[in-house]
C-alpha cells in the first residue's frame, strides 16, 4: 500500500502514525509538505523511512490585507500548488491520499489523482463561545468574528468532497457540523510510550541542579500565548511562589503566537512579556526553556511535581497527552475538550478556566504532599496507555485506511 500525506508541515500529526505503517506494515509513506516542524521536530527514522516531495512555501502575508478573506484565498493557493506538484512527479501515484484539508484543500487533488482521498478533520472554529473567543476578559480581537467563517471554508470543501474522514478526538470530531459527524470517525494519535513514562526523576534539567526536595512545577505549550493561558498560568504562579518558597517553575514553549492576534492587545510586545511587565515576578524561581526536543521535554515531564495545562476550549495539546503518559499529576482548566482526557480526582485535578484562586489553592494543597496525589498520576499513565498507546491506536487506523483504499 502507498499512501500519500499531504501537510503543510512534517511530521505534524501525519508522521507518527506514517512511520508506524511503514514500520509495522511495510506500506511506502510519502509526503507532499512545505516545511519541517520543529512541533515536534522529525525524528531522524522518519527521515529515512519516509519519501518527501515539497511545496513552494506560501506567499508572504501582505501586513496591510485584512487576515479573514486572505485565509481562504491562501488555503486554495495552497491547493493549487500541491495539485500542481503532483502533475509534475509522474511517478507518484499513491493507493490512497490521507491530507488535512482545513491547510490545503484536498479536493483540488480529484484532477491530478485517480485514488480514494481521507481527509484529516483537526478542528473547526467556532464563531463564539470557545477557541478565539473565548477570553472575554481581553480585549475583543478584531478580526475574530470573521476569520472562522473563511478559515473554515476550505475544511467544509474537504469533508464534503473526501470519501472518508477522520479526527484524532470525539471533541475534534463535535466541532465540525453535526451533518458532517456521520461522516467522521475517530482515531487517535498515537504517543511514543516509551519516551513519555514515568520513572527516576532526574537530578537536574535544562542545566540546571534541581535538589529532591525542590517541587517543580511544569506548564508547556507550542507558544505562550493567551489561548493556552500563559498569563493566567503566571498570576498563579506569582501566588504559589509567594506561599512556598521551596517551588520553581519550568516553562516550555516559544515567545510566539500561533493562534489568535495577542499583538492586538499588547500592541508590539510578545504576549510573554507584556505578561510578565503587568506582574511583579522574581524571575530567579523560573526557568523559560523556550523550545525543546522531546528527550528533554520527557525529562521535564517526570521531574514534574505538578504539571498545570491552562487552555481554552481548542484542540487539546500534544503535551497534555505527554504529560499524562509521563504519569505527571495534571491540574488543568476545566473544559468539555479536556474531560475527554481527564476524570477529575481520578486521572487529574480540573478547575475553571478564569478562576485562578481555584488553581492556586489547588495547586498548593498538591504541593503540600505529592505523594498524597500520586495515583491520580499513576491512573493518568493507565489509562493514556489504553487509549493512546501505538499498539492500541494502529490496528484500527489502518483497518481504516485499507477498508477505504479498497473502495
Amino acid at each position: 500500500m502507498h499512501v500519500l500525506f499531504v501537510h503543510r508541515a512534517f511530521p505534524a500529526q501525519l508522521g507518527q502514525p506514517a512511520l508506524e505503517l511503514t514500520r509495522r506494515h511495510g506500506w511506502k509513506c510519502s509526503f507532499l509538505v512545505e516545511h519541517l516542524s520543529r512541533c515536534p521536530s522529525p525524528a531522524p527514522e522518519m527521515m529515512e523511512r519516509l519519501h518527501f516531495h515539497m511545496l513552494p512555501q506560501s506567499a508572504a502575508r501582505s501586513a496591510n490585507s485584512p487576515p479573514w478573506p486572505r485565509a481562504f484565498g491562501e488555503a486554495v493557493g495552497r491547493g493549487r500548488a500541491a495539485a500542481e506538484t503532483i502533475r509534475a512527479l509522474p511517478d507518484l501515484r499513491p493507493d490512497l491520499v490521507v491530507g488535512h484539508g482545513g491547510l490545503i484543500p484536498t479536493l483540488l487533488l480529484r484532477e491530478v489523482l485517480d485514488c480514494p482521498i481521507v481527509d484529516f478533520c483537526e478542528y473547526y472554529f467556532a464563531l463564539r463561545g470557545r477557541d478565539l473567543t473565548y477570553r472575554l476578559d481581553l480585549p475583543s480581537a478584531e478580526p475574530a468574528p470573521f476569520y472562522p467563517r473563511c478559515i473554515n471554508a476550505a475544511a467544509l470543501l474537504s469533508v464534503e468532497e473526501c470519501d472518508a474522514a477522520y479526527a484524532p478526538s470525539c471533541w475534534q470530531r463535535d466541532s465540525f457540523p453535526a451533518r458532517f459527524r456521520g461522516k467522521i470517525a475517530v482515531h487517535r494519535d498515537g504517543i511514543d510510550m516509551d519516551l513519555y513514562r514515568p520513572g527516576p526523576r532526574p537530578d537536574g534539567v535544562c542545566g540546571r541542579s534541581l535538589p529532591p526536595e525542590v517541587r517543580v512545577v511544569t506548564f508547556t505549550a507550542r507558544g505562550l500565548e493567551s489561548m493556552r493561558g500563559f498569563d493566567l498560568f503566571m498570576r498563579a504562579a506569582q501566588e504559589i511562589a509567594r506561599r512556598r518558597s521551596d517551588v520553581f517553575f519550568i516553562v516550555v514553549g516559544e515567545e510566539a503566537t500561533h493562534y489568535g492576534w495577542d499583538l492586538l492587545h499588547t500592541g508590539g510586545p510578545s504576549f510573554k512579556q507584556w505578561t510578565l511587565s503587568r506582574g511583579d515576578y522574581d524571575l530567579s524561581r523560573f526557568h523559560f526553556a523556550g523550545h525543546v526536543e522531546p528527550a528533554e521535554l520527557a525529562a521535564i515531564l517526570r521531574r514534574s511535581d505538578l504539571h498545570v495545562y491552562w487552555s481554552v476550549p481548542f484542540v487539546v495539546s500534544w503535551s497534555l497527552l505527554d504529560a499524562l503518559a509521563s504519569g505527571c499529576v495534571v491540574l488543568a482548566a476545566d473544559t468539555e475538550a479536556v474531560r475527554e482526557f481527564i476524570e477529575p480526582g481520578v486521572n487529574g485535578l480540573l478547575e475553571p478556566f478564569f478562576d485562578v484562586d481555584r488553581f492556586v489553592e489547588t495547586a498548593c494543597r498538591v504541593l503540600a504532599d505529592p505523594a498524597a496525589f500520586r495515583p491520580l498520576g499513576d491512573e493518568a499513565r493507565r489509562r493514556i496507555e489504553a487509549t493512546h498507546h501505538p499498539d492500541v491506536v494502529m490496528p484500527g487506523l489502518k483497518t481504516f485506511l485499507e477498508q477505504v483504499a479498497a473502495r
